[in-house]
């Protein structure tokens, strides 16, 4: 009897799903739904406006669209009885503000305008301030926070956003039982209890497994009244259940399960991060592998046998990632499809998008084209990628984009390749990264949702830092990745490493790099770190300047 599982990948704008096949990872049937709020940096639903460097959504979206797209996936399924698992990632960490019934705190009337009772997206940097108090009080107190997180305290973490919110908005805070991740939620909704992922406890909250969430200490030392912050953490329910990804967390409850159209007590899995999942679905299983999942960020993961101290980093954690007994490290950059994004929609005369019409293509797709036909370097121009700020491995939101050598004969395709270059320069900043901490990185293989759509990037990319690039060819790998963890947790494979095995992509393009764009690049490259360690190192902090943030 053929057995399926549903992976749901909770991406920045949409929900996508596949059904799979568990015997051979084949994808039967895909659904996506983007989200109706969509992100909201300027203004609430209700017209409440927004400042500073901000990033909500509204909880509801999740919630619909995963009743969207699982309902369009059974539907399409003629044996839906042989459905046996489902599990998520989403993007983290994007945190959510509960009442008491487990309702989110924006949904309730008098909350509706209250921007830190929205759900707060992974690139929402409200906390930044608060994040670099908690920094000197990890070193005040030999905390061992800092070696967890790459020697930083991340504003985008789940920990920092519940402070903020203790900090901004007092009566939501106070009103919150639990801030949830949304992967958390999501699966807590399809169990019908709360379910949370260790993992994402560890990575993102500050919990250790052996001793809980920081003590009164540590706490007080931020402000006395936040001492019971943990119990609006994951100790907000007594019944929780703490798990990993793959392990049977617990079984659909009857209400999900009518709501969705699947049979009633299949396997829930502990959720994942987006930037986690992608491992499990490209193939990824031991030390030295790199995987780059690329989309509106770029996630940057990879493992060692045993710890290493990597600067920059935003997690260095045992076991994060359902691997056993390996180490593992997670770092990224906080705007590539976003940028590029960015530029096409903001940058770009009538004229282009006049062109871009005529020969039936997105403007994008027109600059990429026009952007291939010139030489390593942009022929001059030059762009430094922060847009929204630097991840890795300057872990500073405060960062901004930077574009150089612009003259009057400058086009919009060598500005676009620039961008392009300086994701790629910034990708190979943190390889090097890893490689001088002691973490070698053999092999580099890619996904996300620019992957299969952009083989100029890909070829960028292999030639700037020097490595083949395996690109998987399924371009709903964070999903799959999901769909293994059902598996596991089904019961269909006894652990992760033979669900990989079995179910993970086989198939890809390989982006050889070419060594004299190589060559070209490689003093390209130099210049590019010279202007990261001038503006990111405290050289000339004029981008923080001019954001008005010191």
């Amino acid at each position: 009897m053929k057995k399926y599982t549903i992976g749901l990948d909770f991406g920045s704008l949409s929900c996508r799903g596949i059904l799979v096949d568990t015997s051979d990872g084949r994808i039967c049937a895909e659904a996506v739904m983007a989200y109706p709020h969509g992100v909201m940096t300027e203004k609430l639903t209700g017209g409440t406006l927004l400042e500073g460097d901000v990033a909500f959504q509204h909880p509801r979206d999740f919630r619909e669209a995963m009743v969207a797209v699982v309902r369009e996936l059974v539907g399409g399924c003629e044996n839906a009885e042989n459905i046996v698992g489902i599990a998520a990632d989403t993007t983290v960490s994007t945190v959510i503000a509960l009442a008491a019934d487990f309702l989110p705190l924006c949904e309730l009337e008098e909350f509706a305008s209250r921007p830190q009772a929205f759900a707060k997206m992974w690139k929402h940097h409200g906390a930044a301030p608060m994040a670099k108090r908690v920094e000197q009080i990890c070193i005040e107190q030999d905390r061992p926070y800092l070696d967890w997180y790459g020697g930083s305290i991340s504003p985008e973490s789940l920990f920092l956003k519940a402070i903020e919110a203790f900090e901004r908005d007092r009566e939501v805070y106070d009103r919150t039982a639990c801030f949830i991740e949304l992967a958390d939620y999501v699966t807590s909704l399809l169990a019908g209890k709360p379910i949370f992922s260790r993992p994402l406890m560890k990575s993102k909250a500050f919990y250790d497994p052996k001793t809980g969430y920081p003590d009164a200490d540590f706490l007080r030392a931020i402000d006395p009244d936040l001492v019971g912050l943990p119990n609006k953490l994951t100790y907000a329910f007594k019944d929780r259940i703490v798990a990993i990804p793959g392990e049977a967390a617990g079984k659909l409850c009857p209400e999900m399960a009518k709501k969705l159209g699947l049979p009633d007590g299949i396997a829930v899995s502990a959720g994942t991060a987006d930037s986690y999942s992608p491992l499990l679905g490209i193939g990824i299983k031991s030390p030295g592998q790199m995987i780059m999942t690329v989309g509106t960020s770029t996630g940057i993961m990879i493992m060692s046998d045993e710890p290493r101290r990597v600067e920059g980093v935003t997690a260095s954690l045992p076991e994060i990632y359902g691997i056993k007994n390996k180490h593992c490290y997670a770092s990224g950059q906080t705007s590539t499809g976003d940028a590029l994004g960015w530029f096409a929609e903001n940058c770009i005369p009538s004229r282009y998008e006049r062109e871009a019409e005529a020969k039936e293509l997105s403007v994008q797709a027109l600059l990429t084209e026009k952007a291939a036909l010139l030489p390593a370097g942009s022929g001059g121009v030059m762009a430094l990628d922060w847009l929204g700020g630097n991840k890795s491995c300057l872990a500073n939101p405060n960062l901004t984009g930077l574009f150089i050598g612009l003259t009057l004969s400058t086009k919009p395709e060598q500005m676009y390749r620039a961008l392009i270059e300086a994701t790629a320069f910034g990708a190979r900043a943190i390889i090097e990264n890893y490689e001088k901490s002691g973490v070698p990185v053999r092999e580099i293989r890619a996904a996300g949702g620019i992957v299969g759509k952009n083989k100029l990037l890909m070829q960028i990319y292999a030639d700037v830092i020097g490595l083949p690039i395996k690109a998987g060819r399924c371009p709903q790998i964070p999903a799959l990745g999901a769909a293994i963890n059902a598996a596991v947790a089904a019961g269909v494979y006894p652990d992760i490493e033979r669900a990989v095995d079995a179910m993970s992509v086989k198939d890809f393009d390989i982006y050889t790099p070419n060594r004299e764009n190589h060559e070209a690049y490689n003093g390209f490259y130099a210049e590019y770190m010279a202007l990261h360690d001038y503006f990111g190192k405290g050289g000339n902090r004029i981008m923080e300047r001019l954001k008005g943030k010191i």
